[in-house]
């Protein structure tokens, strides 16, 4: 009985910090670095598809639930961001806000650029173009300065 007092109170130590919170009630987006789950309702879950600007203009397919995760590079201290243009939601959705990642900068200089890293989802069969213009929100009337396409086909 001893040993086994310890055992049931670590154990529960390890359940109760497990359940804890950040005290927020917003979902956390999916990052960069996130991976696709698998449940007992999906067992053949998919890896999100990563793509960057060599997939501009390509075809892209998913799965019903997989994640789509590209990445751009983008410097924010310009006042440039990337925005998403054409998409049908109904076929692939955002999944939380845009990420930015700086690249290293080992003599701290400012204004150092990076990559910005949005998420979306596949939600339904079908197919859509994703559009993105890299621009800044209060310049109306301007073409962006860059822009990125691809062809989303889910299945």
């Amino acid at each position: 009985m001893r040993l086994r007092m310890p055992l049931v109170m670590v154990t529960a130590g390890l359940a109760l910090a497990g359940c804890g919170s950040s005290g927020s009630n917003e979902a956390t987006p999916l990052s960069a670095t996130s991976v696709a789950v698998t449940t007992a309702a999906s067992p053949t879950a998919h890896a999100a598809e990563r793509i960057g600007a060599d997939a501009d203009g390509k075809d892209v397919s998913l799965e019903v639930g997989q994640g789509l995760i590209v990445t751009l590079e983008a410097n924010p201290t310009t006042g440039y961001a990337w925005q998403v243009g054409e998409l049908d939601q109904k076929v692939v959705k955002p999944n939380g806000s845009p990420d930015y990642e700086q690249d290293s900068n080992p003599d701290g200089k400012v204004g150092v650029g990076g990559k910005s890293v949005l998420n979306f989802v596949a939600a339904a069969p079908g197919s859509t173009t994703l559009s993105l213009s890299y621009m800044r929100a209060w310049e109306q009337g301007v073409e962006p300065a860059k822009r990125f396409t691809v062809n989303v086909t889910v299945r």
